[in-house]
């Protein structure tokens, strides 16, 4: 395994749908992977050689940021990526001052939770924020 992480909005629709497969989601059409690209802030990918294993992104306002589609192959998972990925998406935005900064967990994924808490993230009742990075409004 020879994993490496890369930052862009140009990923290819077809490697991003199967890593969305491999864990469950839905495929989206190019036209909306290209309308994802475009209102995305920061996107990181993680591969293994040319196999895309991982991915995060975030998309933002200038006051507040969401971290989404968070996704890593369960062929990959418990090895570390999905930490380095999260540790690189917050390192991208931990300095600029955001009112909030959110993630949705979802209470059918029962290892997200503890896994977005383990990296900082407090729960709220319409999410997790990221409350050591955030400044008041």
């Amino acid at each position: 395994m020879s994993i490496t992480y890369k930052a862009g909005l140009r990923v290819p629709c077809k490697d991003l749908n199967a890593l969305f497969a491999s864990v469950g989601w839905k495929p989206r059409a190019v036209k909306k992977w290209r309308e994802v690209h475009s209102k995305s802030y920061f996107m990181c990918t993680a591969r293994d050689r040319k196999r895309l294993v991982g991915m995060g992104r975030i998309m933002e306002d200038g006051v507040m940021c969401m971290f989404y589609d968070i996704c890593i192959h369960p062929d990959y998972q418990h090895k570390g990526i999905g930490t380095k990925l999260l540790q690189k998406m917050i390192g991208k935005v931990k300095t600029r001052k955001y009112a909030s900064m959110g993630i949705f967990a979802w209470k059918e994924n029962p290892s997200n939770i503890p896994f977005y808490e383990k990296m900082g993230f407090v729960r709220k009742e319409s999410g997790m924020e990221l409350d050591r990075c955030m400044v008041p409004e």
